[in-house]
């Protein structure tokens, strides 16, 4: 017989049009497992793809586990499909409620399409053979009889008590600065500016712009969110800019934020390869954003 588990997912994301089948109006989502079949405690991934029109965008929705007997390990976005990778830790067949996608046509319209409930089996790591652990003997008492062994356990007790207090007092005295260092506060622009540096060491390479432009999106947008306490990262680029305006005082810097999410969605979206001239200028814009944008006061 077999034992269904339900998985409770927390659908979170701007999805609020209208839900419709997989299949509508030339969109077409597709689901499958990486398996049909994992052990417990195996990571296996959910991948769902979209076929849409010519100008459409998805947008995918972020998901989290609320059951107990799963979890969300990550989430890996494509310009055209999204992959889950989950780690289940009950026996039995799981099943998945549907997971919608929503879809921004190219004349603005919006509507959310979803897929069928998702089920996949989960297996012990068990194979039936192993031995009976009753065979397992217990342990046998053995009695030092040789005087010398009191003098030999009391010495190598003492050489432990050494050890230990070696390591100790080195690992306090290499501790100082590295807590020194993890007590220090990060405002959102020294965050901001450090992953930029990051983002910016490495040769940049036009074919995979969909990929540079969508971290440098995702940078962008979390430093907005951080600095000005909107949730960005859930936000469409057209959003965002209509909410700019009654958020920074200087119209420059709101047409300079963007123009960036712009030239991110078109190599996200519409596969534009920007050179490498274009990169490094993106690169400073966001730069100059981060810079005009900064606090006055730090706390």
């Amino acid at each position: 017989m077999r034992h269904y588990l339900p998985v409770c997912l927390l659908i979170t994301g701007a999805l609020s049009a209208q839900v419709l089948p997989g299949q509508e109006q030339g969109a077409r989502l597709t689901s499958g497992w990486s398996a049909d079949t994992v052990h417990i405690g195996e990571p296996v991934i959910l991948r769902l793809e979209v076929d849409l029109p010519a100008g459409s965008v998805p947008h995918f929705a972020e998901v989290a586990v609320t059951s107990p007997g799963a979890s969300l390990d990550q989430t890996r976005l494509e310009p055209m499909a999204v992959e889950y990778t989950f780690t289940f830790w009950e026996l039995g067949r799981v099943m998945l409620p549907g997971i919608p996608v929503k879809i921004v046509a190219a004349d603005g319209a919006e509507r959310v399409i979803q897929t069928d409930s998702l089920s996949i089996l989960v297996a012990s790591v068990l194979t039936g053979q192993e031995h009976d652990i009753r065979e397992i003997k217990g342990m046998i008492p053995v009695i030092l009889r040789n005087p010398r062994s009191f003098w030999f356990r009391t010495g190598l007790a003492a050489v432990l008590v050494v050890v230990i207090a070696l390591l100790w007092w080195s690992r306090r005295r290499l501790t100082g600065p590295a807590q020194a260092a993890k007590d220090e506060v990060l405002q959102p622009d020294d965050i901001a500016t450090r992953a930029l540096g990051k983002l910016s060491v490495g040769k940049y390479r036009p074919a995979l712009a969909s990929e540079y432009y969508l971290e440098l999106s995702r940078l962008l947008r979390r430093y907005l969110e951080q600095r000005f306490l909107f949730r960005a990262l859930e936000m469409t680029t057209s959003e965002i800019k209509d909410l700019l305006p009654g958020e920074l005082d200087d119209p420059g810097t709101a047409a300079l934020i963007g123009q960036v999410l712009e030239q991110s969605d078109l190599a996200k979206f519409a596969d534009q390869h920007h050179p490498t001239k274009a990169w490094r200028e993106d690169l400073r814009r966001v730069a100059a954003i981060i810079d005009r944008t900064r606090p006055e006061f730090r706390v």
